[in-house]
């Protein structure tokens, strides 16, 4: 019995990280720089509170999208309230590069800026691709104005 147990338990943990895996997906932004700044900031504001989670790593917060208090959506950067004291901001212009993964189930639109080359300042994430593919362009609209 034990053995069977040990068996199952061993199965389970090689099938863990595949869970989880990462696949890039493949987003065109080569006409990002056509979309008007004004349209994208106006865009961003309505896809971005349906995303169901969202996360920084400067300073370290992870939030599903109802406990977000509040959002805005500026011309020059992004500020997000998550009510535990200071804001989360983003300002475009430190934008040096914006992908989307697939990790799991979920799309994940990911910011990476200069001060954070190896490792993504935001992440948001939905369970369908279009709504991350169009923040993806967006963004990387914002980031090229």
């Amino acid at each position: 019995m034990r053995v069977g147990t040990l068996m199952a338990l061993v199965f389970l943990a090689a099938l863990a990280p595949a869970c989880k895996s990462r696949r890039p997906v493949p987003v065109d932004t080569s006409e990002a720089g056509d979309i008007p700044r004004e349209v994208a900031l106006q865009k961003l504001r309505e896809l971005l509170p349906t995303a169901e989670f969202l996360y920084c790593t400067a300073p370290k917060e992870t939030l599903k999208g109802s406990e977000v208090r509040g959002l805005s959506v500026q011309s020059a950067h992004m500020d997000i309230d998550h009510g535990r004291g200071k804001r989360l901001s983003l300002t475009y212009a430190d934008i040096s590069v914006v992908n989307l993964e697939q990790v799991g189930k979920y799309y994940t639109a990911r910011v990476y800026t200069a001060v954070s080359l190896d490792r993504e300042l935001f992440g948001f994430q939905w369970r369908q691709e279009d709504p991350a593919k169009r923040a993806v362009e967006l963004l990387a609209s914002l980031k090229k104005k």
